[in-house]
Parts: structure tokens; sequence; C-alpha cells
């Protein structure tokens, strides 16, 4: 009982971090679809567009999270802070990178898309400004990760409602120009969250080198090591591929759809919405995984780290379960909150329908994986991601849609088979791994000698 009240002082947070960004992009895209069924398409692809640029620098904030944690597992928060500095070095660095993508690229991606004229012309200015966003979403995630890996789950989740709240209220207003603020559609949306973004940004400088310094000493410099920044990039370069491998399968999976027209798009992505509501729990408990198998693995108890984490699979699993019988039950309602148009809420529907069978395979895999990131077994992490994605998932989504014709369901069996193979293949590891040489990233281990031997 003890273990379990553990896991949900974790995950609970994480949950509603989670689902405050998930309830925030329900919001802001019943907001937008009064704009019509383009201004949805927009956001679907953006968003996809989006989650494939910070997979692109999402290795950063993932190797924190489980690295920091099993510093603070043996009590070395110094290093853990080296390894911060280092991230947040590399944070600055992806800033950059943005900022000069943002002004130069949005154009050419909705192109390489597939996106036809009208949502080209919509879309580029739309993509500018949430990849400015996005400069400001790298830091907040690298702090979140720091703050999770010493087991506060709590202020990441209180500064993420803080940035829903933002994001929703500034979006209706710029969108529609009420209360004096100017009408700028679709844009204002964009603008909304940029500035939510950048106000969750200070929140988390102020919460890092204010609050933390007196608990960890987190305005302290601690001289970078190279060997140091040698496994933060190591370890950020495999989880980097993870989640790069992951969202280039969505991007194809969107481009392919993107051609079907625009009401199959904004099914689609009204259909991912929804979905990602069934994802809430199974992040949070694989964020709770995360930390505490990291935090077990930091103290040298590798027999707990692995119960830790299947406890929290049995959890996790069961909330799941709940969430896929209310998708059942009441997909047709949840559609049509989003669009009026019949064509667009009828398709996703069959959708939500499809998604809503394999939730339970969604959850053990996320879980399963949050675990082994714990333990740090990120090499199998990005070659499964690579195979699953690269030899399944991409070929098979394009010859179900551009061969065989089978249009959005097609895609969806494709989509929802890399699911069921990501989950059997994290359990069947999870299960099979010799937990009792696992160890910690300690501060004389290299990358060459940080991988987990089973």
């Amino acid at each position: 009982m003890q273990l379990i009240k553990q896991i949900l002082r974790l995950a609970i947070p994480s949950i509603a971090t989670f689902s405050s960004m998930t309830f925030t992009g329900l919001l802001v895209l019943m907001i937008v679809g009064k704009l019509g069924a383009a201004a949805i398409a927009v956001v679907g692809i953006t968003n996809i567009l989006m989650y494939n640029l910070w997979a692109m620098f999402s290795g950063l904030q993932s190797a924190i999270n489980y690295l920091v944690a099993q510093c603070y597992g043996s009590g070395d928060m110094r290093l853990g802070n080296q390894r911060m500095q280092v991230a947040l070095l590399g944070s600055a660095g992806q800033a950059v990178l943005l900022l000069i993508g943002g002004l130069t690229v949005p154009y050419l991606m909705l192109k390489l898309m597939g996106a036809n004229e009208s949502i080209l012309d919509l879309g580029a200015p739309y993509v500018q400004v949430r990849m400015l966003a996005l400069m400001f979403t790298m830091f907040n995630t690298v702090f979140y990760a720091y703050m999770r890996a010493t087991g506060d789950t709590r202020t990441p989740m209180t500064i993420s409602l803080i940035n829903s709240g933002l994001v929703v209220s500034l979006t209706y207003l710029l969108a529609y120009g009420k209360l004096g603020f100017p009408d700028l559609g679709l844009q204002g949306a964009a603008w909304g969250m940029f500035t939510a973004e950048l106000s969750a940004f200070l929140l988390n400088l102020f919460v890092y080198y204010r609050f933390l310094n007196g608990l960890y000493l987190t305005r302290t410099w601690v001289r970078i090591e190279l060997q140091q920044v040698r496994l933060v990039l190591f370890e950020s370069v495999k989880l980097g591929i993870t989640e790069l491998s992951n969202s280039l399968g969505m991007l194809v999976f969107t481009s392919c759809i993107t051609r079907l027209g625009t009401a199959a798009i904004a099914a689609n992505e009204i259909a991912l919405n929804i979905l990602s509501f069934g994802f809430m729990p199974s992040n949070g408990f694989g964020a709770a995984s995360t930390i505490g198998i990291g935090q077990e693995i930091g103290k040298g108890r590798a027999k707990e780290a692995r119960k830790f984490g299947l406890v929290t699979v049995y959890l996790g699993v069961g909330f799941m379960a709940l969430m896929s019988v209310a998708f059942i039950l009441f997909a047709l309602p949840i559609a049509k909150l989003y669009t009026s148009e019949a064509d667009v809420y009828e398709k996703a529907v069959s959708l939500i329908h499809l998604a809503s069978y394999i939730q339970l395979f969604t959850g053990a895999n996320i879980i399963f994986a949050g675990g082994l990131r714990g333990a740090g077994d990120t090499t199998y992490l990005s070659r499964t991601a690579l195979l699953l994605n690269w030899a399944l998932f991409i070929p098979c989504t394009i010859v179900f849609t551009r061969v065989m014709d089978l249009g959005q369901v097609g895609a969806w069996s494709a989509l929802c088979t890399l699911i069921v193979l990501f989950a059997v293949c994290n359990c069947w590891r999870y299960l099979t791994l010799d937990w009792t040489r696992v160890r910690s990233k300690s501060r004389s281990a290299a990358p060459e000698a940080v991988t987990v031997h089973v």
C-alpha cells in the first residue's frame, strides 16, 4: 500500500500536467474550429510539425529526467546540477536554431507536407509564431524534467495549469477580438501560445534559481566536466532518436492523410486530439515509473526498482481501461463538440472507435518505456523505435493509403499495429532484463560504459 501511495503521489500531479496540456489542445481546437475546417486542418498539420521539431530536440529533457533522478537517489545533487547546466546550455543552442528556422522555413515545411494553397496562405504565419513559442517550450520541458527527477511533480503541474489557462484565454481573446483585444483570427491562437510559453519560462526561471536554490544550490555554478557533457549528449541523442523516429512516423502518417482532403485532415486531427486524452494516465504513470525507478537505481536497489515499475503498469493500465470504455460510449457526442460539419464528425467517430480498442496497449507501451528509461536502457528504446517505425509503420502507412487506397482506415490500422507491437516489445524487454546488473550513471561513467546489460 505504501508503494501504491508513492506511485500515485508522483503520477497524479503528472497526470494533471499532461491533462492540462491535452485539455488545452481540445479547447484551442474547439475555439479555432469556429473559424472553419481549414483552420482545424492548419492546427492539425502544425501540431505534427511542432511534435517533430520537439522530438528532434527532446532528448535533453528525457535524459535529464532520469540522470538527475539517479543523482537524487544517490544523494549527489551537485552532479545533478552539473548535468542540468549542460542541458540548459544545449537548450539555448536549440532556441537559436528554432529562431532561425521560424524566420525562414514555415512555408516550405507546409509545402513539403502536401498542403494546398488555402492551407499554405493561412498556415505559414501560424507555423512561424508556433516555432518561436517552441523556443521557450524546450526550456520549460527541461526545467520540468529536473523538478520531477527530485520527486517534485506538483510545481510543474502548477506552472502547466497557469500556462494552459493563459493559452485558452488568450486564444479566445485574440482569435475573436474580445475585451478590446485585436481580432487576429487563427494568428491570435499562435500568439496566445507564444505569450503563454514565455510566461511559463519566466516562472520556471524564478522557481529554479530562487526556490530550488535553497534545496539544491541551483545558482552555484558547477565546473562542467567533459565526461558529463559526453554522457548527457550521448543519452540525449539516443532518446532524441527514439522520439524523432516516432514523430517522423506520425509525420508520414499525417502527410498521407493530408492528401485525402480538408475534411479528412480535420477528422484526423479531432480523433488524434481525443485519443491524446487516453495518453493522460499512461503519460503520468510513465513519468512516475521513470522517476521512481531512476531514484531506486541511484540508491542501488534494483529489485525495488523493478517492482516499482510493475506496480505502476498495473495501476496505469487500469486507468486506461476506463478511458477505453468512455471513448466507445461517447465518441459521437464528443466529436460533435469540435464541429457541426457532419462529414467531419462522422469520419472522426469511426477513427475514435478504432483507437479505443488499443488503449491498454498504449498504456502498457508508454509505462514500460518509462521504466526502461529510468533504468537507463536507452539504447534498446532507440533501436526499437527505429526498427518498428521505419521497417513497419511508415511503409505500411504509405502502402495502405497510396497503393491499396484504404484511406484513413488504412493509415489508422498501421498506427494501431505499431502501438500493439511497441507494447509487446517493451513488456518483453522489461520482464527479461537482468535487473541485478543495472547500474546508475555515476560520475566516473563514460558513455561507452553505461549501457544496461542483459
